[in-house]
Formats: C-alpha cells, sequence, structure tokens
C-alpha cells in the first residue's frame, strides 16, 4: 500500500500532462501512486497516460465519463485512493524533485495533518518563472475565512480528514477546493506552511478578470451556503478577504516589477 496518493484531473490536457507527470516520477519520495482522472479526453491525453502506465505502474488510470468538473475528479480520486495521505496537482503544474519528500516528513515529525508550502508561477511555455507567492505560517478556520493563498498543487493531507461531508461538496461553484479546505479546518485541524519552494502553478491563457470575478463569487457562495455563515458575519469575513486579496496583488505586481528591472 502507498504512502502517498496523488489526485491529478485531466481533460485534453495533452500539451502539458507529461511533463507534469514527469515532475511527479522524478520525486526522491517514492513510495506513492499517481491516480489520473481523465474527465473523457478527446485529444491524445489517454494515450500519454497509457504509455507512462506502461513504464511506471505507479500510474493509475480512471475513466471519468460522468465528469462534473476538477472537484467531482479529485472526488473519485480520493475514494480510489489508497495512501495514508493525500496530495494535489493539477495537469499543466509541476513539482521539483524533493516536494514529496521534504513535505511528507515535515508532516511527520511535526504530526500534521495538514500541510502547504511555497511555489511560484510560470507561464506557459515554462521559462518565466514569477515571484514567490505570498503565504501565511498557518492557517485554522477563522484565518482562513479572512484570507486565501492555499495552492492547491502544493497542498498534502492525511486521508483521514477527507471525510465524506467534506469531498461530496463539489461542483457547486468555482474553486471547490478552498471550500473543502475551510470544511477541514472547521473540525479544528490547523493547516502548516512548509517555508519552501516546492512546485510551479502553470498560468495558462485565459481572463485573468473573469477567474477572479469567479474566484470571489465563490467565497460568498461557500460563506453563505456550505459554511452556513450569517449575513453579518459573511459580510465581515468576505471584506477581509477582499482587503487581503488586494495586498496580495498589490505585492505581487510590485515583485514583478522589481523581477523586470532586474533582468
Amino acid at each position: 500500500m502507498p504512502s502517498v496518493s496523488i489526485i491529478m484531473p485531466c481533460f485534453n490536457s495533452e500539451k502539458f500532462i507529461e511533463e507534469s507527470i514527469q515532475s511527479v516520477l522524478e520525486q526522491s519520495f517514492t513510495d506513492f501512486e499517481l491516480v489520473i482522472i481523465d474527465g473523457g479526453s478527446s485529444d491524445n491525453t489517454i494515450n500519454i497516460i497509457k504509455r507512462l502506465n506502461e513504464i511506471d505502474n505507479r500510474i493509475l488510470y480512471i475513466a471519468n465519463l460522468d465528469d462534473q468538473g476538477p472537484a467531482h475528479a479529485r472526488f473519485k480520486g480520493v475514494k480510489k485512493s489508497k495512501g495514508k495521505y493525500i496530495a494535489f496537482i493539477d495537469a499543466d503544474d509541476l513539482w521539483l524533485p524533493n516536494k514529496l519528500d521534504l513535505q511528507i516528513n515535515f508532516m511527520m515529525k511535526n504530526n500534521l495533518s495538514f500541510c502547504y508550502t511555497r511555489y511560484r508561477s510560470i507561464n506557459e511555455s515554462g521559462k518565466k518563472i514569477g515571484c514567490l507567492i505570498p503565504m501565511y505560517n498557518n492557517y485554522d478556520f477563522t484565518k482562513a475565512l479572512c484570507r486565501r493563498g492555499i495552492g492547491t498543487l502544493t497542498v498534502i493531507v492525511k486521508k483521514a480528514v477527507l471525510t465524506n461531508d467534506i469531498i461530496e461538496n463539489y461542483g457547486k461553484s468555482h474553486g471547490e477546493e478552498y471550500l473543502w479546505w475551510l470544511l477541514i479546518l472547521k473540525k479544528g485541524i490547523v493547516a502548516r506552511l512548509l517555508n519552501i519552494d516546492c512546485a510551479r502553478y502553470r498560468s495558462a491563457g485565459g481572463s485573468l478578470s473573469t477567474n477572479r470575478f469567479l474566484h470571489q463569487k465563490t467565497v460568498w457562495h461557500s460563506y453563505r451556503n456550505e459554511i452556513g455563515l450569517s449575513l453579518f458575519f459573511s459580510i465581515f469575513y468576505y471584506t477581509s478577504y477582499i482587503f487581503d486579496a488586494a495586498a496580495r496583488k498589490t505585492w505581487m505586481l510590485l515583485c514583478r516589477k522589481s523581477l523586470r528591472k532586474s533582468l
């Protein structure tokens, strides 16, 4: 039985998925399974997965014929997983080779159920590396209501905390992984930062303003519907979240400006 199950949703991901899979297979920590859940790809994605599976049997392919989006795929992956720990990576993101090793050791040493790391963004070519994404040292439930910042591609949690009442919340809004983190933390668990750069988030093309709007809509929807906060507390925490998001965005813009000057 593997120690870690790595959940990777994919759909028409032929452009990047092989690179993402290789970043997992090249981990210095080797006791894992990679559970890839495909939502009915019509490109070469499935052929790439099957070819790599013939080389490395730690890859498990799942055809998710009733696909309802990435969160639904993660739900299916968690249900099929066998590991004590669950990690997440999307089919266009990358891990640095020592991520699992450093993070699992950190969690075991400190008896943690929820851990995340630092990471950077890259463009579609993977050549332009951005600043380290700003992070807080820990999140409890109240802090998570006020601010975001946990990158899904950096998260490892004990499978025991991903109970059905948490993972069955999918497809109701945009960015369901944030809701999963809130529901975990609501049970009194604290998420801890391993303050090391361990991953690369690929910022693909698309409307950033639309994505921001959808994420902000998700936050409000989660507060009022899944978490069940009153209107007063929803407004209070949502306002705090907006201010924090603005501060983080400003910091990132200043960082990128500084990087451009140094080049």
